[in-house]
């Protein structure tokens, strides 16, 4: 295409390692690949960031950073002024149409970037039309969708002669260019109609206002920054309503109750292929989310793949199957990209159907399924009864009560109008899923949520429910992006440096175990990223493995195997040594929270000191285990699909040993005496902690006189027991209402309580360490050894 040098360009563009790839059809469950081959190294280099194409005679500012080196001072250079040129501060002006590329040399480190840029001629037409030569791409952005000028996107508006502002913006170039700013308008909005059949033209995404273009404002109000080309593709395709409106005019109608009916309600759409309102999920808050739900936030795939033009050709806006192939052998097109299923979801069945083998696609559609006829039985109880249809407005009367929508009925003046906020709300959900058709590789699990939680919401205001007790909302565990360990930190995006160990993914668990200390990080995205605890993955999926584990006084211990990896997040935060510490400083004693699941504290025993050990006690070390001693052995990766439920292998590992239980929860094995005096020598182990614990507790409320209670779901756990009556009530759960009389004795005591408890497998871990700790707390705050109750 005329003087586009493609030789030269190789140069300057990056080449991408070869990588587990997908396009935009990773299905996204809680699992976020880092990479698909061997993680890469960092290196010293310079990284260009900047638009890729400007339009002849206009400008775009390219910036430059270096890697591992430090320069006060860059130098630029087109390799073709006659295509574009670039100045000292990196501003790259457009000449004439073509590619070319631009170089970048560090003023110290003398190491060099590159940064490829097209450049677009505003008009490149002829007495025989277009000329392909003065047009890169132009071939392929001809076949497009944004070219197609009998598309209803752009005839629809053909009567009317013009496009109303109001729809400008997405289906004009012009209204797209004055709604960016880019025609010296006020950006934010659209000022004057648009054309009709004015396709997306090469100026409408290449003007210098699209190009510069790195924030993104949604329907709800929310702002996504930081953006790069993708930016443009946000503005369109972020549909033009949000959850806040359903709220909104709930509101202004005045309408009480979830089942009050009201003619001011109406069904509000979404609109089309609302792509980015899915991918950001609860940063956009494009669906409407239940109040006291946690969301899952933006979808992150692999590098190199994470984005809406890595993933979709930029010309011809087609998935590059090709690429998905590399991580997904057999996936040429999006019927059989329906069938990807990552690990992290196959123990999960979310639509209740029992097949775990099903694609993501097939799970959301299940789900959709059960939603549509949860609210086709909503209707028809309240004599209303609706179908769905695909035409506009999309729920209409169903009055021949047969479940769908006939073309006669699928008519205006047949629209549903019966409308409740409750109904509302969930085929508000019904509709998104359906008019984003790749909203299982957009952010699979935000849209599971949504259709999820409006089955439940539904359900419950039908007279005869369904049965939803199979639906599954969430991943397991570690892949659960809505779970408080990956969104504690939405307000900030940020992890802050005590936290970032575990709760940050890769960037974070990565620098701990190297240095011992934290740093504040970018919160993760859908829960923890495979390149935690991977160095690559197909074929050999190796496992990074630490060369010690941090205990909570900053000493380290190198375990066995790999459990430095698994130990490093499950040793606790407090420890005998930290308690000892903060008592010997003096001031008032304070409660010191273990954290949660120290489960390798608790096996290592003495080893570690997890536990608030006393003096001239002896305690019990590491756990023996003729099933394996590490933390795979039980809890295995690859059995479980990675949920590392001993549930989900206890057939296959368990019950050789364990052939007279069903579950772990049951094993009574070897322990044979009555540890917590109830007179019963056969319930499992875990009761046996339990009976223990309750004991301690006791004791705790005794020396305080009954002035203490133990709530473990509200931090600082530990409350002021007004009423006395033995539990943390709502109005006493609060931190203004903690319990702050510690004593020295107390706090000892108070942290091995909250090991047992916040270790639910404590009593498999290491028995005979955490009932020690229990039976030696209550006899210390007593003053005598506890009757009835037996130290292991």
């Amino acid at each position: 295409m005329g003087r586009r040098r493609r030789s030269t360009l190789k140069h300057f563009i990056p080449r991408r390692v070869p990588m587990k790839r997908h396009a935009l059809l990773l299905v996204g469950l809680a699992l976020t690949l880092s990479a698909c081959a061997k993680l890469e190294t960092s290196n010293p280099g310079i990284t260009t960031s900047g638009a890729h194409s400007v339009m002849v005679g206009q400008t775009l500012q390219l910036t430059a950073t270096t890697r591992e080196a430090s320069d006060t001072g860059y130098s630029w250079e087109s390799e073709d002024p006659s295509i574009a040129t670039v100045d000292d501060a990196g501003l790259v002006t457009g000449v004439s149409a073509g590619e070319t590329g631009v170089k970048v040399v560090g003023a110290q480190s003398r190491l060099e970037g590159g940064h490829a840029v097209v450049v677009i001629a505003p008009s490149a037409s002829t007495d025989a039309g277009v000329n392909p030569d003065q047009v890169p791409y132009f071939v392929a952005w001809s076949g497009s969708p944004h070219a197609d000028t009998t598309a209803e996107a752009f005839t629809h508006w053909n009567a009317a002669g013009n496009v109303p502002t109001t729809c400008a913006r997405c289906h004009s170039s012009e209204g797209f260019i004055d709604y960016l700013g880019g025609d010296g308008s006020l950006a934010g909005r659209v000022d004057a109609p648009g054309k009709t059949q004015s396709v997306v033209r090469c100026e409408t995404c290449h003007d210098s206002a699209a190009s510069s273009l790195t924030a993104v404002t949604f329907p709800s109000g929310k702002q996504v920054t930081g953006l790069g080309e993708e930016a443009r593709c946000m503005v369109c395709h972020q549909g033009r309503a949000a959850g806040k409106d359903i709220d909104a005019q709930i509101a202004d109608a005045g309408v009480v109750g979830e089942d009050t009916t009201s003619p001011a309600l109406g069904f509000t759409n979404i609109h089309y292929y609302p792509a980015a309102a899915t991918l950001f999920a609860s940063q956009a808050a494009g669906g409407y989310q239940y109040a006291n739900q946690v969301y899952d936030t933006r979808f992150r795939h692999v590098p190199n793949f994470d984005k809406c033009n890595e993933c979709h050709d930029a010309h011809t806006t087609r998935v590059r199957w090709d690429e998905c192939a590399t991580c997904h052998p057999g996936v040429t097109d999006v019927t059989k990209a329906w069938n990807i299923r990552q690990i992290a979801s196959r123990n999960q069945d979310y639509d209740g159907d029992n097949n775990r083998a099903e694609g993501i696609y097939f799970e959301i559609q299940g789900l959709r399924e059960k939603l549509l006829a949860s609210l086709q039985r909503y209707g028809a109880e309240r004599s209303q009864p609706l179908c769905y249809g695909d035409t506009h407005p999309y729920w209409f009367r169903d009055t021949d009560k047969d479940g769908t929508c006939s073309a006669a009925e699928s008519v205006a003046a047949n629209a549903f109008a019966s409308w409740t906020p409750r109904l509302q709300k969930a085929a508000y959900n019904y509709q998104l899923s359906k008019v984003d058709p790749g909203a299982f590789a957009h952010n699979a699990k935000y849209i599971i949520q949504l259709l999820h939680d409006s089955t439940q919401s539904v359900n419950q205001g039908l007279a005869v429910p369904f049965d939803t007790s199979l639906l599954v909302r969430n991943d397991p565990g570690h892949f659960n992006g809505a779970s408080k360990a990956a969104r504690n930190w939405d307000s900030s995006e940020a992890v802050q440096a005590g936290c970032s160990r575990c709760h940050s993914g890769a960037q974070g668990y990565r620098f701990f175990v190297q240095y011992g200390v934290g740093q504040s990080v970018p919160e993760t995205a859908n829960g923890l990223e495979c390149s935690t605890c991977h160095e690559n993955f197909e074929p050999t999926y190796d496992v990074f493995v630490p060369a010690k584990t941090w205990l909570p006084d900053n000493t380290t211990v190198n375990l066995p195997g790999q459990d430095n990896l698994c130990a490093n997040c499950h040793i606790g935060r407090a420890s005998k040594a930290t308690i000892d510490t903060a008592l010997a400083a003096g001031g008032t004693p304070r409660f010191q929270n273990v954290h949660y699941l120290p489960a390798a504290g608790t096996r290592e025993g003495t080893l570690a000191r997890i536990g608030y050990e006393y003096p001239s006690k002896t305690y019990a070390g590491r756990l023996t285990h003729m099933g394996g001693v590490q933390c795979t052995s039980c809890h295995v990766p690859g059995g479980t699909n990675h949920t590392f439920k001993v549930a989900d292998v206890w057939n296959a590992r368990c019950e050789t040993c364990h052939a007279d239980q069903s579950a772990a929860e049951q094993i009574r094995n070897v322990h044979l005496q009555d540890y917590d005096g109830d007179g019963n020598t056969t319930e499992p182990l875990k009761a046996e902690v339990d009976g223990m614990a309750a004991r301690l507790l006791t004791a705790m409320r005794g020396v305080t006189g009954n002035g203490l209670c133990y709530n473990g779901e509200a931090n600082p756990y530990f409350f002021k027991d007004t009423d006395k009556n033995g539990t943390c009530s709502a109005t006493e759960s609060v931190s203004a209402n903690a319990f702050a009389p510690f004593t020295p004795a107390l706090v000892q005591a108070a942290h091995n309580y909250q090991l047992s408890q916040k270790d639910p497998g404590s009593w498999a871990h290491n028995f005979n360490y955490i009932g020690q700790l229990l039976f030696d707390s209550t006899e210390n705050l007593t003053g005598a050894p506890p009757t009835n109750l037996i130290r292991p």
